[in-house]
C-alpha cells in the first residue's frame, strides 16, 4: 500500500488501543479545524481533515480495523459471504433431493400382492363359518319381543287385552293381527278389538282361531 496509512495519519501505533486512537482523532481535530488554521495561518502540513476522519472512521471500526490491518499484511480478509443466488439454491436443492432419493436394485421388480397369505386366511375364515354351522340350530324360531304389529300372534289377557306370544304355524291356533289402529279408530270388519297390552293402540285380531291364553 503506497503512501501513509491510516495509523501514520493519526500518529499511532498499529497495536493501539481504541482509546488512543479516539485521543489521537481528538487532538488532531482541534489541531486541523478550518477554523484553527485558518486562523494561525497553518495549513496543517501533509495532513488534510477529510484524510483525518476517514482514519478515524475506519480504525474506531473493529470490522473494518480488521479488515484494514489485513489488507496491510498484504493478506485481504475476506468479507462476509454473499447470500447464493436463486440458481444456486435451485441447483443445490436438485442435488440435495435427488441425493436423498433411497433407490432400489433393478432387479427386485415390481412388489407382489401376497396372494399365499390372503388364499391362508380366507380358507380359515371359510372353515370357521362351516364349524360354526354344524354347531347351531336352525331354524329356532325367535321368542316375541313384546311390541304387537300386523302379523304377531297374540293370546287374550283375561282382561281383554292382548300380548304378543310365539307363533305356532297353526291356523287352528294362532291368533293374529290383521290391523294394528289407534284408539281413536275402529277395526275393520271380520276382526276383534283388544287394546295393547303395552299401550301402543288396539290390536285387530282375525277370529278363526281358538282364542289361546
Amino acid at each position: 500500500m503506497s503512501g501513509p496509512t491510516h495509523y501514520d495519519v493519526l500518529g499511532v501505533a498499529p497495536s493501539a488501543t481504541v482509546d488512543q486512537i479516539r485521543e489521537a482523532y481528538r487532538r488532531l481535530a482541534r489541531e486541523h479545524h478550518p477554523d484553527r488554521t485558518a486562523t494561525n495561518g497553518r495549513t496543517g502540513g501533509d495532513v488534510s481533515m477529510p484524510a483525518i476522519n476517514e482514519a478515524y472512521r475506519v480504525l474506531n471500526d473493529p470490522a473494518r480495523r480488521a479488515v484494514y490491518d489485513a489488507s496491510l499484511r498484504g493478506a485481504p480478509q475476506r468479507g462476509p459471504a454473499a447470500p447464493p443466488s436463486e440458481s444456486a439454491v435451485r441447483a443445490a436443492t436438485a442435488a440435495g433431493s435427488t441425493s436423498t432419493m433411497p433407490t432400489f436394485p433393478s432387479h427386485l421388480g415390481p412388489a407382489r400382492f401376497p396372494w399365499r397369505s390372503v388364499s391362508f386366511f380366507a380358507v380359515l375364515a371359510i372353515i370357521g363359518i362351516v364349524v360354526l354351522a354344524q354347531f347351531t340350530e336352525p331354524g329356532e324360531p325367535r321368542g316375541p319381543d313384546g311390541i304387537i304389529q300386523i302379523g304377531s300372534c297374540v293370546a287374550i289377557e283375561p282382561n281383554a287385552d292382548a300380548r304378543e306370544v310365539l307363533c305356532t304355524d297353526d291356523p287352528a291356533v294362532d291368533l293374529k293381527v290383521e290391523a294394528f289402529v289407534p284408539f281413536s279408530d275402529s277395526c275393520p270388519g271380520g276382526t276383534v278389538a283388544h287394546r295393547d297390552r303395552q299401550g301402543m293402540g288396539i290390536a285387530c285380531v282375525g277370529v278363526t282361531a281358538e282364542p289361546r291364553s
